[in-house]
């Protein structure tokens, strides 16, 4: 773990903290009153316990955002470093045919495509969400163009493995404080794997069930 993610934990100990106190408090201040057989509104308790309430709610909300919901941004170069791994792939017979890449589509309740391709001594397994077969004379689909790809980087790796391979890209928070104070630091941020085929008949497609 990276040393910057204590920031991290310091700030989810805080939040612990405050709402433990908030409850302990608004508690407190009840049964002190139920004690005192004070049993009318109070404007003052009332008060005090709104603005505890809303002052843990407000540190929830932010640990909450930057631990699981604040977006990865791929082209911030001072919060995410890339990195691109290029392996050939190798064919691999099925039903008496070498294909590169076996496609099988999901049933309804899970629409992804699952994708199957092999490089030497390895199997892959991987999903469409984080995954694209690229076929034809270009490196890069409408889906690719998404994530920051070399293009030149790209075009020599089509001459050098024959528009067959797999470009993975691994995007890793960097150690800064906000990716600390998010638990973020040195872990990964996303992985996304571009399967290249020169053309559709190295594809086998799963007959559907």
């Amino acid at each position: 773990m990276a040393l910057v993610n204590i920031f991290g934990i310091v700030l989810w100990l805080v939040v612990l903290g405050v709402i433990w106190f908030t409850l302990h408090n608004i508690r407190s201040r009840r049964l002190r009153r139920l004690v005192k057989k004070q049993h009318q509104f109070s404007g003052k308790d009332f008060t005090i316990s709104t603005v505890l309430v809303l002052i843990a709610v407000l540190l929830l909300g932010i640990a909450s955002y930057l631990t699981f919901f604040r977006d990865v941004d791929l082209e911030d170069n001072s919060a995410v470093a890339l990195k691109y791994d290029y392996e050939p792939l190798v064919m691999t017979p099925i039903g008496g045919k070498f294909y590169d890449v076996k496609v099988e589509n999901g049933n309804g309740k899970q629409p992804l495509q699952h994708y199957t391709y092999w490089v030497k001594g390895a199997r892959y397994q991987i999903t469409s969400s984080n995954a694209t077969v690229v076929a034809g004379p270009k490196p890069l689909n409408v889906t690719a163009t998404n994530y920051p790809w070399s293009r030149k980087e790209l075009a020599q790796q089509d001459k050098k493995y024959e528009q067959t391979y797999a470009a993975t890209m691994h995007a890793t928070y960097k150690s800064t404080v906000i990716n600390g104070l998010g638990l973020r630091a040195g872990r990964t941020a996303m992985r996304f794997t571009l399967i290249r085929v020169p053309n559709s008949s190295v594809i086998y497609l799963k007959p559907a069930k």
